[in-house]
Parts: C-alpha cells; structure tokens; sequence
C-alpha cells in the first residue's frame, strides 16, 4: 500500500507541473500574437510584477515600449578638472551619479573618459548642461528596442513563482520522507532558476531607467570661447621639459650613429682595401696614356 501512495503523489506533482507548463505555452502564444503584459513599476530594486489586465475582448493589454537609451559626447575643454565636476554635478542633480573615470596625459594636454548613469527622463537635460562646460567636437544618441525580452522575462518569473506556491502546496501535504525530498529538490530548482530571472531583470530595468552618457574630454587652452592667457600656464616647466627632450634625442642620434659606425667598420675596411689599390692602378694606366699622347712624334 505505501507505494501506492507514493505512485499517487508522485502522478498529483507531474500534474502540476504539466499544468504550470501549459500555462506557459499559453503564454508565449499570446505574445507571438502580438499581446504583452502591463510593465512594472519604474523603481528596479523594488519592482513587483503586475498580472495582465484583461480588456473587454478577453485580450491582455500591449506592453509599453522598453528602450535602452545610450549618449557618446566628445568635449575640448580649458581644464579638465573642472569639466569633470560639472558633469558630475549635472549627473547628481538629476539623480545619477559618475560609474567609471579614467584620465591621460600631462598638465595642458590631458584626455579624460568619463560614464555617467542618469535616469532616461533627464538625459536631454544632462546633455546639454555637459555641453555648456567646453567645445563640443561629436555627439551622438542611440536608442535600443528590448521590449520583447523585458515582456517574456515578466511572463517566466510569474511563471516560476506560480510554481513555486504549488509546490510548497504540495510539500505541506507530503506524508513521507521520500515524497518530501523529492518536492524540496524540485522546489531548489524552481527557486534557483526564479533567483536568476529576478536579478537578469532588475538588470534590464536598470538599463532601461538609466540611461549611460560616456563623456569624452580634451584639455585645449583654445576651447576657451574669449582671450585667455591659460595658454602661458607652466610654461617654464613645458619649456625645459621641451628642451630634456631635444638634447635627450639628439643624444639618441648620436648614439645610434655611433652604433652603426661599429656595425659598419668591417665594411669599410674591407672597401677601403678594394678601392685603394684599384684608384693606384687606375691612375698609373691614365699617366702611362698621357705620356704617349703627349710624345713628339719622329
């Protein structure tokens, strides 16, 4: 009799599951029709997932469209450093904040790279207060379509909990202690694969509601729009840096020159060993020519 109760229990489980599956198909169907389901809440980290409202006709409502928003703005500044605090002020005071920094280059000619995260609404905005801190050289938006993928995860997280509240159903109705290890091991996998889905979409939202900004910086005295004298700022020391260079490089010149002179000897002994005695013997046939030429006739 004991395995036929586990025979029976064991059926009620892929019941279950069969039907969670089917629930699934059906919803893909709708999907691949051209249906979706209501979007949640702008706040990732505290993001509850919404059912589908149904409309009058039994069908669910489209998705809201779900765009991934990106910015390349390139920048000659006068001063790097304080380009670098605008835009992170005009990031903070839209909500953002600065995710990465990376800066090249000596005083007067440096580069800087920065990647702002700012929220999708104020991304306009941000533009154009970084704008407004040097020159501006490119500028460039784009914006990516991931609205089927934000859809279908909604639609296998809600999939995966719904699972997940039957199996713990039936775990409370287990009796023995095989049925009860076969439940928690299948429950272990539906929450690990729900744990997944949750943090790939609080990842999506992120970068939906957050849009990246890479910023891009030249340090030129010329980014300046009226007559400044920045462009005298340490000039003693660019000048003598200026100077280490040339006698640094002549020396260099010289040096190599040398080296190949010792590379070359051998060479030149060997030519100059050639070309000697040939000059001699070249000569003494042209004075023995001009002799004769130069003889009376008798």
């Amino acid at each position: 009799m004991r395995w036929l109760r586990t025979v029976a229990f064991l059926a009620v489980v892929l019941l279950v599951l069969a039907g969670c599956g089917s629930q699934t198909q059906t919803e893909e169907s709708s999907r691949d029709k051209g249906f979706g389901i209501i979007s949640a809440p702008a706040s990732p980290p505290e993001r509850s997932l919404e059912q589908p409202r149904p409309l009058a006709d039994g069908s669910f409502a489209s998705a809201e469209q779900k765009l991934i928003r990106t910015a390349e703005i390139a920048l000659d500044v006068e001063n790097i450093d304080d380009a670098l605090a605008e835009a992170r002020r005009a990031a903070s005071v839209a909500g953002g904040y600065a995710s990465q920094l990376n800066i090249s280059g000596a005083d007067g000619e440096r580069f800087a790279w920065l990647t702002l995260r700012v929220p999708v609404i104020k991304l306009e905005q941000v533009l154009a207060e970084i704008e407004v801190v040097g020159k501006r050289t490119s500028l460039s938006i784009g914006d990516q379509d991931v609205t089927l993928q934000y859809v279908d995860l909604e639609a296998r997280i809600r999939n995966a909990e719904r699972q997940e509240a039957r199996l713990l159903e039936i775990l409370g109705s287990a009796k023995t202690v095989e049925e009860i290890l076969r439940v928690e091991q299948e429950l272990a996998r539906v929450r690990g694969q729900l744990e997944s889905l949750t943090a790939e979409f609080r990842y999506l939202s992120d970068q939906v509601d957050f849009s990246t900004i890479s910023v891009s910086l030249k340090e030129t005295p010329t980014a300046s729009p009226s007559i400044t004298v920045s462009g005298l700022r340490g000039v003693w020391q660019r000048g003598l840096a200026g100077l280490i260079n040339s006698v640094n490089a002549m020396l260099t010149g010289l040096g190599n020159g040398l080296v190949f002179l010792f590379a070359a000897f051998p060479y030149l002994l060997l030519l100059v060993g050639v070309a000697v005695p040939t000059a001699i013997v070249a000569r003494k046939i042209l004075v023995k020519k001009s002799r004769k030429t130069d003889a009376p006739s008798s």
